[in-house]
C-alpha cells in the first residue's frame, strides 16, 4: 500500500514538475537538432573518463528505446535554484540506446542540478556520473513499467 501512494505522489510531483516547466517556458521553443550520442560514444566517454586525471566530470542521460519505432525525448534541466539551464532532444532509434550529457543541456556550463525529460515512447533511462578514475550510476525516477514516458534525473552535475 505504502509502495503504492509512492508511485503516484511520485509521478503526481513528476507530471506537475514537467507541466511546470511546459507551460512557464511555453514562448521558447525546443531546439530541434538531435544532440544525442550513440552507444559507441559512450563506451568511449566511460574509457576516458576512467583514465582521465583532470578534474572534468560530466552526467551522461541514457535512454534505451524498447519499442519498434524510433523515439523522441525532449529534456530540461534546472539548476539548483530550479532557474531552466537548458533543454535538448535525443532521437533514440527502435531498439536503440542514446544519451545525453548535463553539459549538453546547460550549453557547457557548469552546475550541478536535476532533469526532467519526456516521451510519448516507452523508453527505460539511466543516469551515469562519469568522473575522473571512476564511473557511479544515479538515481532515475520513472512512475513504473507501465508509464516510461515521465522521467526525472534528481542529480546530474558537470563541471
Amino acid at each position: 500500500m505504502t509502495s503504492q501512494i509512492l508511485i503516484r505522489s511520485t509521478l503526481f510531483v513528476s507530471t506537475a514538475l514537467l507541466l511546470l516547466a511546459s507551460s512557464s517556458a511555453s514562448a521558447q521553443t525546443v531546439d530541434a537538432r538531435d544532440d544525442s550520442r550513440s552507444e559507441a560514444d559512450l563506451r568511449a566517454e566511460v574509457r576516458q573518463a576512467i583514465e582521465r586525471d583532470t578534474d572534468v566530470a560530466n552526467t551522461a542521460l541514457v535512454f534505451n528505446n524498447t519499442t519498434h519505432e524510433a523515439a523522441s525525448v525532449i529534456c530540461r534541466a534546472y539548476g539548483a535554484n530550479g532557474e531552466l539551464l537548458g533543454r535538448r532532444i535525443a532521437r533514440v532509434p527502435a531498439r536503440g540506446v542514446r544519451y545525453l550529457r548535463a553539459s549538453d543541456l546547460s550549453s557547457g556550463a557548469d552546475f550541478v542540478g536535476s532533469a526532467v525529460c519526456a516521451s510519448r515512447s516507452r523508453v527505460a533511462a539511466t543516469a551515469v556520473f562519469l568522473a575522473p578514475g571512476s564511473i557511479t550510476n544515479l538515481d532515475v525516477i520513472q512512475a513504473g513499467p507501465w508509464d516510461a514516458h515521465n522521467i526525472r534525473f534528481p542529480l546530474i552535475a558537470t563541471y
